[in-house]
């Protein structure tokens, strides 16, 4: 779109702050030129909300995005007549839809500073207020900024799965947990919106297990208001995920309710709210899967509906691998490295075999948390040379109780780990690839190759799992048997809990 010069002025004079009126005064026809830029996205027209005290809602979301997707209408329904504030976890990232076709990548600060922006104009158009917690995203917690390059960039454009999907640290949730629980008390909310986990996300599935986890601890300061578990969406569209997680969570003492709320009206409107993160995606893209989940759950006819629990009860943080969706697969590999540890606390040797899809991202740390679990063991980790990028966080440094044997390509460099491997009757063999927890598409996968790996090495232990953070975790127990908070702050069931420092 091309401007004439007084078209430019206007377009300049545009602050956030001043309105349309106000506009109208040095620009006549300034309102229908404003309403083409709208129409054409190139502006938002903020209504004007009186603010008010009460009541407050709180929303808690993993990622600066995720409260106008999965709340957002349910939000413009309370616009005017309730203070709204979204408290997101992630706030530092250097993530774009961009990354993937080459884009700058490295400059975490401008990055962050976009997302930010973005999510303090989708908050006014919700006509609520934007915070964040001072949290890294998976990605970068997964692989620290200063180590990126284009050819890591490459490498999550085709498996973006190694630095997203894993099993929750149980030390961050513990951490995250006492930081919202602070938080919380500074905000005083009359009612609270927590994500009820459905992606396999870990930033979600950690931001969910927080939210309970300080729930469970403080359930005297929070049973005074209502609490609300949001599907998150677009994840939300597999099926039976919300169901599964309702039925772990019962049994663990909670009570949930299921609530559909009626969002027809505004719904055009939330969509141009979520239009707001074109750093993320593009409308384009999200909306048939967001019309597509409220569609269904509307139950037909046109209308269009978000779902949302209400959650009650004296309940417990169940363990993560029950709320996850390869839940079977999560408490075999638990229940394996039990019994190797109680059957073989002085274990000689340990195998462990990263195929092509695994992963050993932050292999130091995970491969110190094995050595510790079999102390008395040697573990030998074979993984293709392809892979061995996944080390660079590690200064290559030969340990002494363990070895590093990088696979050539090829049928042939398999066969000569087997090779070696024959020989070393009764050894507990660990697995790694991404469909070791059976789950669709890979439940026939993960029988084959079982079958094979038995076949070639017989009388093993044989455990499978999809990264050897998953590993660590499932040797470490749940976040509410951590004694020592990373964060510093008890739990408490008062509300005058210090504020944290900036």
């Amino acid at each position: 779109m091309e401007l004439s010069a007084e078209d430019v002025g206007l377009y300049e004079s545009i602050d956030g702050h001043k309105t349309v009126a106000q506009l109208e005064g040095p620009y006549p026809g300034a309102r229908d030129r404003l309403l083409a830029w709208h129409e054409a996205e190139l502006l938002e027209l903020i209504l004007p909300i009186t603010p008010v005290a009460k009541p407050h809602i709180v929303v808690v979301e993993p990622h600066m995005d995720d409260a106008a997707l999965s709340v957002g209408g349910r939000l413009l329904n309370r616009r005017g007549r309730s203070r709204i504030t979204i408290l997101s976890v992630m706030k530092w990232s250097s993530f774009t839809s961009y990354l993937t076709v080459g884009r700058d990548f490295a400059n975490v600060e401008e990055i962050t500073d976009l997302r930010i922006r973005e999510s303090e104009l989708a908050a006014k158009i919700l006509g609520a207020e934007q915070r964040s917690l001072e949290w890294k995203d998976a990605v970068l917690r997964s692989w620290p900024s200063e180590r990126w390059s284009a050819a890591i960039a490459a490498r999550y454009k085709r498996e973006g799965f190694l630095f997203t999907v894993f099993v929750p640290d149980s030390k961050e949730v513990s951490q995250l947990a006492n930081q919202l629980a602070v938080h919380l008390a500074d905000l005083d909310p009359d009612e609270l919106w927590i994500p009820m986990g459905t992606s396999n996300h870990g930033d979600h599935r950690c931001t969910r297990n927080a939210c309970l986890l300080m729930l469970a601890e403080n359930r005297q300061r929070f049973s005074d208001f209502p609490v609300l578990m949001y599907e998150d969406l677009p994840y939300a569209a597999v099926e039976g995920q919300a169901q599964h997680i309702r039925t772990v969570l019962s049994e663990h003492g909670a009570r949930l309710t299921r609530y559909s709320e009626d969002v027809t009206e505004v719904f055009d409107e939330k969509l141009r709210a979520i239009s707001a993160y074109a750093s993320q995606f593009k409308i384009a893209f999200m909306e048939p899967k967001i019309r597509r989940i409220a569609e269904r759950d509307g139950g037909g006819g046109g209308k269009l509906v978000e779902v949302y629990h209400r959650l009650e009860g004296e309940f417990s943080l169940p363990p993560e691998p029950l709320l996850s969706r390869e839940a079977a697969g999560l408490m075999r590999l638990r229940s394996g490295l039990r019994s190797l540890k109680t059957g073989g606390g002085n274990r000689r040797r340990i195998t462990v075999m990263a195929l092509p899809s695994g992963s050993v991202i932050g292999w130091e740390k995970h491969t110190r948390s094995l050595e510790a679990t079999f102390p008395a063991a040697h573990v030998r980790l074979f993984m293709p040379e392809d892979m061995a990028w996944q080390m660079e966080d590690s200064n290559k440094s030969e340990k002494e109780r363990l070895r590093v044997g990088l696979v050539r390509p090829g049928i042939r460099g398999w066969l000569g780990v087997l090779w070696t491997e024959v020989f070393h009757l009764g050894t507990p063999t660990i697995v790694l690839w991404r469909g070791a927890y059976g789950a669709q598409p890979h439940r026939a996968a993960k029988k084959l190759v079982n079958t094979l790996i038995r076949l070639l090495l017989p009388f093993r232990r044989m455990l499978f799992a999809r990264s050897l953070r998953d590993l660590t975790q499932m040797q470490e127990g749940d976040p509410r048997a951590t004694k020592a908070r990373a964060s510093g702050v008890a739990p408490t069931n008062s509300k005058s809990l210090r504020r944290p420092l900036e």
